[in-house]
């Protein structure tokens, strides 16, 4: 199977300079869990996942150590990082060592990268051009078209 088989035409984008709060703005309206992110040309520059907001909240000493993380706990910390972080630029947590595809990339190749890298979407490019994302919603339909699950389409 081709990624041409199964990709969004339309992909989910937020500009590098938008705000980390309008990433989350933008994952909460579009229902997904990451976004393509682009200069003012829709040139693309990087992908912002809901796990690299949400480590932005973690202090850098506590993110190996999650029994370091659980007894610093104090009451309103969190809430406390994400006023930290809300005005940031998406630039400044956006994963920039990320893989594209293109439309004949096998979904083989795919579905590795996204365990391998613990992805939430894939820009798909055409002759430098982005033109659409793959998600892991899509993946699962894969999955579910290829073992006959019904309503997989």
């Amino acid at each position: 199977m081709l990624i041409s088989e199964i990709y969004h035409h339309e992909p989910w984008t937020i500009r590098s300079d938008a705000t980390i709060k309008e990433g989350i703005q933008e994952l909460i309206k579009d229902g997904c869990n990451g976004l393509i992110v682009v200069d003012e040309n829709d040139k693309l520059k990087g992908v912002l996942a809901l796990q690299d907001i949400a480590a932005a909240t973690i202090p850098h000493e506590f993110r190996n150590n999650l029994n370091l993380a659980a007894a610093m706990f104090k009451r309103g910390f969190f809430q406390e990082m994400c006023a930290t972080i809300k005005d940031q630029p998406v630039s400044s947590v956006m994963r920039t060592d990320f893989v594209d595809v293109t439309l004949d990339t096998n979904i083989m190749a795919v579905t590795a990268d996204f365990l391998e890298n613990d992805l939430y979407l894939v820009p798909v490019v055409d002759k430098g051009e982005l033109i659409g994302v793959v998600s892991r919603t899509d993946i699962k339909k894969a999955l579910a078209l290829c073992m006959g699950v019904p309503d997989a389409e």
